[in-house]
């Protein structure tokens, strides 16, 4: 009867151990997929979706002081690539890196963060016609671009 329970004990044990580390082990793979799945797959973007962008910043005014002074339009290009963008405003190029901070049904939100610049920009970049909105940062108004075949 004594062995029995010895018996009957040391299964329940072993039974235990193994429930136990199998939870460990599905915990473990668990947070290892999540760690892949948010850093490994993060900023994809489709190759159709690489390449130039033109368009125009329309003309807007700025009120500096006293002063309220007209701002002529400029052509804009955006060149996206899989290392980084390259945007050329006018006369000035300016080259920096880029991510995904947004991803919805119709569209990717980007944040462009341009070598020397202070602030980011956000683009946003329509999945089905390949169209680009660069919000404009205050005063400067929005910009629409198309992508160059």
């Amino acid at each position: 009867m004594v062995k029995l329970r010895v018996l009957a004990l040391n299964s329940y044990l072993v039974t235990f151990a193994v429930v136990r580390r199998t939870v460990l082990m599905k915990n473990w793979l668990i947070i290892c997929f999540l760690l892949v799945a948010t850093t490994g797959f993060g900023q994809h973007l489709k190759k159709k979706f690489y390449g130039t962008y033109k368009g125009t910043v329309p003309a807007y005014k700025m009120d500096i002081g006293s002063d309220v002074v007209d701002v002529g339009s400029a052509s804009i290009t955006i060149i996206l690539s899989e290392d980084g963008v390259t945007q050329q405003l006018g006369n000035s190029t300016q080259t920096g890196t880029w991510k995904i901070t947004g991803t919805e049904k119709a569209y990717f939100i980007l944040t462009l963060r341009l070598n020397g610049g202070i602030v980011e920009e956000q683009l946003v970049l329509d999945k089905k016609t390949k169209a680009m909105t660069r919000k404009g940062i205050f005063p400067q108004p929005d910009a629409a671009l198309a992508k160059e075949n």
